[in-house]
């Protein structure tokens, strides 16, 4: 008896496709995942939250008129929002100055009770025991 290289039964291939496709699927998944996480991050960028929503963007004050501007949509110039800024400091300034040239004296707060939100018992009193669980 002679063994010869003999090619597999025909019947073996399909349990190797039932090894095989699913592993190949699974990289593929693997692999997908990867490029799609790489692309959003690309296109939205790390800190730059959602689409259309800015962070990081500092709240500014600005006069009423500027903003009424804005709200209706028209196009405002950082020059003129710089202005507004300078002119909304320069009001609370005079508006703080002509406070404390006032002779009114700041009030002075009411002593702040002890534990006024606590019981008198679980302030002082003797400790109880901590009770078993059933």
């Amino acid at each position: 008896m002679s063994r010869k290289a003999q090619a597999p039964p025909a019947d073996d291939l399909p349990s190797l496709l039932w090894i095989f496709i699913p592993g190949a699927v699974l990289v593929a998944g693997y692999f997908a995942r990867k490029w799609y996480l790489a692309h959003k991050l690309r296109t939205t960028g790390i800190g730059k939250g959602a689409p259309g929503f800015q962070t990081n963007v500092r709240r500014v004050r600005v006069t009423a008129d500027v903003a009424a501007r804005i709200q209706r949509g028209e196009q405002v110039s950082p020059d003129e929002i710089a202005a507004s800024i300078a002119r909304a400091q320069r009001e609370d300034e005079s508006a703080a100055n002509s406070t404390s040239t006032s002779a009114k004296s700041p009030p002075t707060p009411p002593p702040e009770p002890e534990n006024e939100w606590l019981p008198q018992n679980l302030s002082s009193g003797k400790k109880q025991p901590k009770r078993r669980k059933k």
